[in-house]
């Protein structure tokens, strides 16, 4: 029963993720391609490469995990698949959007510096609230 709440947690959290996703696919493609993209192409890319990425990181999780017995080694192998997941989202976005492989890498890490924008600046807004808050 507890695997089914997980199974549709891990749904509805990529139904979000990818609305959010979507957004920031489409802000990086106007940025790196000059192209608009459609908000419901954006989504399901970016839907289609979640779920991929997330199937082949518990297939690799687990094997790693039964293999070795050790959370350490799930942990590495976790961070060593980032490359292997940014290959697969600039592939769906290559064959998704019609462009070539080197202009969806690029896309791809535009999305990642939008991400890491957002979150400088949230961080920051954070960090003066809570030093105005002390």
């Amino acid at each position: 029963m507890e695997i089914i709440g997980a199974l549709i947690g891990a749904l509805i959290g990529a139904a979000i993720g990818s609305l959010i996703g979507a957004i920031i696919l489409r802000a990086a493609a106007k940025w790196v391609i000059k192209e608009d993209i459609a908000f419901g192409n954006a989504y399901v890319t970016v839907f289609i490469a979640y779920l991929i990425n997330t199937v082949i990181g518990f297939i690799v999780g687990f094997a790693v995990g039964a293999a070795t017995q050790s959370m350490e080694a799930v942990n590495a192998m976790t961070i060593l698949m980032l490359p292997v997941g940014f290959l697969i989202q600039s592939g769906i976005i290559a064959s998704r959007l019609k462009i070539t492989f080197g202009k969806a890498c690029l896309v791809s890490l535009a999305m990642i510096a939008v991400v890491i924008g957002i979150a400088i600046v949230l961080g920051g807004i954070i960090f003066v609230i809570m030093q105005l808050a002390s």
